[in-house]
């Protein structure tokens, strides 16, 4: 998960537009949710902070954090012009910062996966610790039949070092559905579907195969 990588994709700005839309699935799931019964959220790898801006926009009390200064900086201006109040942290997915049992619910869209098996584990295991009892935990990953399985350097099975991507030399590990279920120990599955389509990469149609899961904390 390198902070480099990312740091310099943000602040290319001609890459804000698309991640400043919030994901359809995610509006789905602030409309499932009640910022009275589970009112405090972890947008955890927050990017450019569209996803807490949601949230905090449907009444939830939000924290959110990214690796990246710059995403970070982006999400306050944004909150600030939107008189919201969103709490930030500039740290990566496995710092201990954050106090445990706080959240009511944890959302990591398109953020745990990039890295090797072990640290998707490692960080499933420290939303679970950030959790509440029955806490919700939303993410995403990609599957093993999305375009870019099978490309670029393998440094491990079902995990690539990304040559052809819009983030170039980040890893990416890919999971199915039965390696969903082992990885999500102390977790009650939800729910989980694939999404899947086509997007442009670098003026090329690319195919994409997302799963998206939702899970409770046992």
């Amino acid at each position: 998960m390198s902070t480099n990588i990312w740091e310099t994709y943000w602040n290319d700005r001609d890459n804000w537009d698309w991640w400043k839309k919030p994901a359809p699935e995610v509006l789905d799931l602030i409309r499932s949710l009640s910022p009275i019964e589970q009112p405090k959220v972890l947008d955890l790898g927050c990017g450019l902070g569209r996803h807490a801006i949601a949230f905090a926009l449907a009444q939830f009390s939000v924290t959110a954090t990214d690796a990246s200064s710059t995403a970070i900086q982006h999400l306050n201006e944004w909150a600030n012009s939107l008189q919201l109040s969103i709490e930030t942290h500039v740290c990566d997915v496995f710092a201990e910062t954050l106090p445990n049992k706080t959240f009511d619910v944890v959302l990591s869209y398109n953020v745990i996966y990039h890295g090797s098996r072990e640290q998707f584990a490692q960080a499933i295991q420290q939303v679970r610790k950030l959790l509440k009892h029955k806490g919700t935990f939303f993410f995403t990953c990609p599957s093993r039949q999305d375009g870019k399985y099978g490309f670029g350097e393998m440094i491990a099975p079902h995990t690539y070092r990304c040559t052809k991507s819009v983030t170039s030399g980040d890893t990416h590990y890919f999971a199915d559905e039965e390696d969903l279920a082992q990885l999500l120990v102390g977790f009650r599955t939800l729910a989980c579907w694939k999404s899947e389509g086509y997007w442009n990469n670098r003026g090329k149609q690319q195919f994409y195969s997302n799963w998206h899961v939702r899970a409770g904390k046992a």
